[in-house]
This record gives structure tokens, C-alpha cells and sequence, in this order.
């Protein structure tokens, strides 16, 4: 029968204190440098987008002209657009098409006649409130699939004026 190793602390344990520092400030250095990267890219990108905004400003206005003449042209002639509803170009296709839209106005009223009525329509959802369950085992009641756990976490910060250079 072997044993098979899964960690071994030994070489941490005997790191000090500076060699503990040294490795965070290595840690912070690459932190700064990631995020300062993300940075200039994120500024990049609305560079990007404001460039954008600004060369497709007057074709959209342009675009929105027509969108509103095309769509005066199939309100006035209703009667081009009876069969097909739509008419066919090599570029798409424009025209009218029947559209439906459910609008609940009284959401208690419809509840109450979909319950009468017995129509599958009503949706429940279950939800475990988290805060209450901690609250209950807290308070020592045992509930099964559900336990506390408590430990400790390593963690660091990276100093804020680093960051912001």
C-alpha cells in the first residue's frame, strides 16, 4: 500500500516573514500591472465606441428619415400590403404583419379567475431564504441538508494609492 502525498507545508512553513512580504509585494506589483493594463484598455475601447458614435451620428439620423418615410408609405397604402402582407426585394423584405400582445391590467383578478377556472397558468416558486436558516440553526434547531460552516480565509489587499498610480 503506497500513500499518496497531497500537500506538503514544509517549505512554508519555513519561509519568513520577509520572504512572506517579498512574495506579496510581488503579488501587489502584478495586481497593479493587471489592472492598470485593463485599464488603458477599457479607456481604449470607449475611445473606440465614442469614435463610433461619432462617424455613424449622421448616416443613423439619415437611417431614421427613411425607416419614418418607408413606414408612412405602407400606412397609406394599406391596400398594397393586403397579400402578400409583405413585399419581397433582393435586400429583405417590408410590408405589415398581424402581431398579438397579452397586457394583464389586473394581475389579482386574473390570478383569482385562472384559479377558479383551474388553467395551468399560474407559476409558484420555492425559494430557501438563506438568512432565515442561519437564523433557525443559530438558534440550535437541526434542519438536514443544510449546515453552518465556519473557518478562515487567507486573503490580502493591495494598498489603494498603489492601485490609483
Amino acid at each position: 500500500m503506497s500513500t499518496t502525498r497531497l500537500s506538503d507545508n514544509r517549505a512554508l512553513r519555513a519561509m519568513t516573514v520577509q520572504q512572506a512580504d517579498a512574495l506579496f509585494q510581488e503579488i501587489a506589483l502584478l495586481t497593479v500591472k493587471i489592472e492598470k493594463t485593463k485599464a488603458q484598455y477599457e479607456k481604449r475601447i470607449a475611445e473606440l465606441k465614442a469614435a463610433a458614435g461619432r462617424e455613424t451620428e449622421a448616416p443613423e439620423a439619415e437611417l431614421r428619415e427613411k425607416v419614418a418615410t418607408l413606414n408612412h408609405y405602407i400606412l397609406a397604402n394599406p391596400e398594397r400590403f393586403i397579400k402578400p402582407r409583405q413585399h419581397q426585394t433582393d435586400y429583405g423584405r417590408y410590408g405589415v404583419r398581424s402581431v398579438s400582445n397579452l397586457e394583464i391590467t389586473d394581475e389579482e383578478a386574473v390570478k383569482a379567475a385562472v384559479k377558479a377556472q383551474a388553467i395551468p397558468a399560474l407559476v409558484v416558486i420555492e425559494k430557501l431564504d438563506k438568512k432565515a436558516l442561519e437564523k433557525a440553526i443559530g438558534d440550535g434547531l437541526s434542519i438536514p441538508g443544510c449546515e453552518m460552516r465556519r473557518g478562515e480565509v487567507a486573503s490580502y489587499t493591495v494598498s489603494k494609492a498603489l492601485m490609483e498610480e
